[in-house]
């Protein structure tokens, strides 16, 4: 774990989130959100579908990057260090996270090794959190295989493993029963308190959230319209008490009764027969009561419910807040001056396009950061009426001097306890720790150990189809290919139809099979969970690619071992085969990754790698000699990565190591590295 400072948890200033939408308009996801989180608090995010809560937690995890503005979590930049805030945070999606296919203890540990936890810690934390969960009687269960509920609590002991200093909990309770609810508000209530863990909470249950809330925010388009802790904002909202009561036998209230109780508040009938519904201000709670004891009378009523304001109660009573002087939502936390911004270049390797540029003090030129600020200002939230607005990052202009005077509104609503004018200037990030070479490749071991272990592990659920393109496909292949016409039994025919074949069905699993798997990761979520554990992509896609690489082995070695048993053909097993089948699948398999990245359909990913493989068999020379193809096919043979894959096998298998074969391995390196560099720019880790 990485240490941090003492300063707040989240630390989010002037932050804009800005996107075009299908028509080309500027839609701001967030807009202007100014806000901190101190330690150890429960900070609820509450707010209706397109608010922007996804984008905003999104941001906070490094896995978006903002269009303006600045984000500190855990006293890390998470604009200049993506990569360096994921080992501090815990985030639990709404649903998608990864280890479906193994053991829930497997699940539980995996994860706590690639959050960077010593074997030991891992192991004990994850026996700690199944007793915490009553996890015991299905640790030893495939995760898959559980109910929706054990499942749930699965995912949130994983976000628990490493012990992270924020945790961020997108609906945590679903699916979960009212015990299991319960058990997780406790925990959460727990963490807080006891470890000082800090916990972002994105839900919509509101009336359970607010048991352990400490503070909440409330989102509409993109911007925070409340902000306070719950007392607060009933407080300001006017939240009302409720009492339900029911006369007996379904009779109705005096007009003297209805008389008396609408004194105190307003009094309407209720959905059946003999009910009324009283609301009235929570000092007048008092007063209500005794009314209901002495002037109605206990023996009249046949049953009450009474209960004070929620925070739900709250929630549904919240309008948009109209836009203040500053252009930010009235009550929210006011910002210091804008300054001209300066937006950092994101850490080596994050895959994050700048969105823009450093400001410059040029006149001539304009920096695209400054246009992006105009156009915002001009364009508005999506639905709302274009605002004038003036360049909020010229220096010595402020919003609060260009914006015109807002409409009347209401009392603002609390950002916080705040009786200063203005925020304190923020908290200098902490000082990123350099890492060096070593702890970077024991890193990269461990994160590649522990992927590769889960998807060996996954080969469980589809031996099948291994077994079928691994053994049985190479098997019918060289059966079937060599009783062609009146045979092709000589050696050199049945040299080709082995290298062939074994090419053949690495490509058919080290490409379809890989496009696919990545196409499912993509379709259940589970790619963004990847991207927000503190692993590199690189680790992801080397620790994906060398499981496949050894689940697709047997098509090479069964289709040789069948040539030399079937036709008593005696062939040289040479050495330089352990690196020319992985150089010669490389590519296939780099091939996969980059068609499962960019294709979203699973359908269509199986469509275009099946038309692939079938322009392997053809357009390559893996079944034939070079010389025989039409000369169309010749030329197309000599980009594909499989021909030279398939010489090069033929010539380890024969023995005859010469030039022709060391071109044919070099061609083979130059297409993996070139392939797995492709790969890794297609995957998509994060949005930009």
């Amino acid at each position: 774990m990485v240490k941090t400072d003492d300063g707040p948890a989240i630390e989010v200033r002037d932050l804009v989130r800005a996107y075009r939408g299908r028509g080309g308009e500027l839609i701001r996801a967030n807009d202007g959100l100014t806000f901190s989180v101190p330690r150890g608090q429960v900070f609820g995010l509450f707010g209706a579908n397109g608010a922007g809560k996804t984008t905003l937690v999104l941001q906070m995890l490094g896995l978006v990057r903002p269009t303006s503005g600045s984000i500190t979590v855990n006293g890390i930049d998470v604009v200049r260090h993506p990569e360096l805030v994921k080992s501090t945070v815990g985030f639990l999606p709404q649903r998608g996270l990864s280890m479906r296919l193994i053991e829930a203890r497997r699940a539980l540990h995996y994860t706590g090794r690639l959050r960077g936890q010593c074997e030991a810690d891992a192991r004990r934390q994850t026996d700690e959190l199944i007793e915490e969960l009553g996890l015991g009687p299905y640790a030893d269960r495939q995760v898959e295989r559980l109910s929706g509920g054990l499942m749930r609590l699965v995912n949130f002991g994983m976000t628990l493993m490493g012990r992270p200093e924020l945790i961020v909990l997108d609906e945590p309770t679903n699916e979960l029963d009212p015990h299991n609810r319960r058990l997780i508000w406790d925990i959460v209530q727990r963490r807080a308190a006891d470890d000082g863990t800090t916990i972002v909470l994105v839900t919509h249950n509101v009336l359970e959230a607010e048991k352990a809330v400490h503070r909440v925010a409330v989102m509409h388009g993109g911007r925070i319209t409340a902000m306070g802790t719950p007392g607060e904002l009933k407080e300001q909202t006017g939240a009302q008490a409720r009492l339900e009561l029911f006369v007996r036998d379904g009779g109705s209230l005096t007009e003297a009764e209805a008389a008396r109780l609408g004194r105190i508040g307003l009094v309407t009938p209720g959905d059946r027969s003999g009910s009324y519904l009283v609301t009235a201000p929570p000092d007048r709670i008092q007063p209500l009561l005794e009314v209901l004891v002495t002037d109605v009378g206990v023996t009249r009523v046949d049953d009450f419910r009474f209960a004070r304001p929620t925070l739900e109660d709250v929630y549904l009573s919240l309008k948009p807040a109209p836009v203040g002087e500053t252009g930010k939502p009235a009550g929210a936390e006011p910002a210091s001056e804008p300054e001209p911004a300066s937006e950092p270049e994101p850490a080596s390797g994050s895959g994050v396009a700048p969105e823009a540029t450093e400001a410059t003090d040029s006149p001539q030129q304009p920096p695209p950061a400054k246009e992006l600020a105009k156009e915002l200002a001009t364009v508005g939230a999506p639905g709302a009426e274009p605002e004038a607005a003036p360049d909020a990052t010229s220096p010595g202009t402020t919003a609060a001097a260009a914006a015109p005077p807002g409409p009347a509104r209401r009392a603002p609503l609390p950002a916080a306890r705040t009786s200063r004018p203005a925020p304190p200037p923020a908290p200098a990030p902490a000082r990123v720790p350099r890492r060096t070479l070593g702890s970077r490749l024991a890193t990269f071991g461990t994160s590649f150990k522990y992927l590769w272990f889960e998807h060996m592990l996954i080969v469980r659920t589809s031996w099948h189809v291994h077994m079928v393109f691994g053994i049985f496909m190479p098997l019918t292949m060289v059966f079937g290919f060599s009783r062609i016409g009146s045979g092709l039994s000589d050696q050199t025919s049945l040299l080709y139809i082995a290298s062939g074949s074994g090419v053949f069905s690495i490509a058919a699993l080290g490409t379809t099979a890989i496009a696919q798997r990545i196409g499912a990761i993509k379709a259940e979520g589970s790619m963004m969970y990847y991207a927000s554990l503190p692993i590199s992509k690189v680790a992801f896609v080397t620790a994906f690619v060398a499981a496949r690489l050894l689940l697709i082995a047997p098509g090479l070695v069964t289709s040789l071992l069948a040539v030399e048993v079937l036709y008593d053909i005696e062939l040289t097993l040479s050495p330089t085969l352990l690196f020319v089948y992985p150089l010669t699948a490389l590519p296939l398999a780099a091939l996969g990754l980059v068609i499962g990245s960019l294709i979203d359909k699973i359908e269509l990913i199986s469509i275009v790698t099946y038309m692939l493989n079938f322009l392997l068999l053809l357009g390559a020379p893996l079944l034939i000699p070079l010389e025989s193809l039409p000369v169309v096919l010749r030329v197309i043979s000599y980009v594909m990565p499989t021909s030279y894959g398939a010489d090069a096998i033929r010539h380890s298998v024969t023995g005859d190591i010469d030039g022709t074969f060391a071109l044919d391995v070099a061609v083979l390196a130059v297409a993996s590295v070139a392939s797995l560099w492709i790969a890794d720019r297609a995957l998509r880790w994060r949005a930009s």
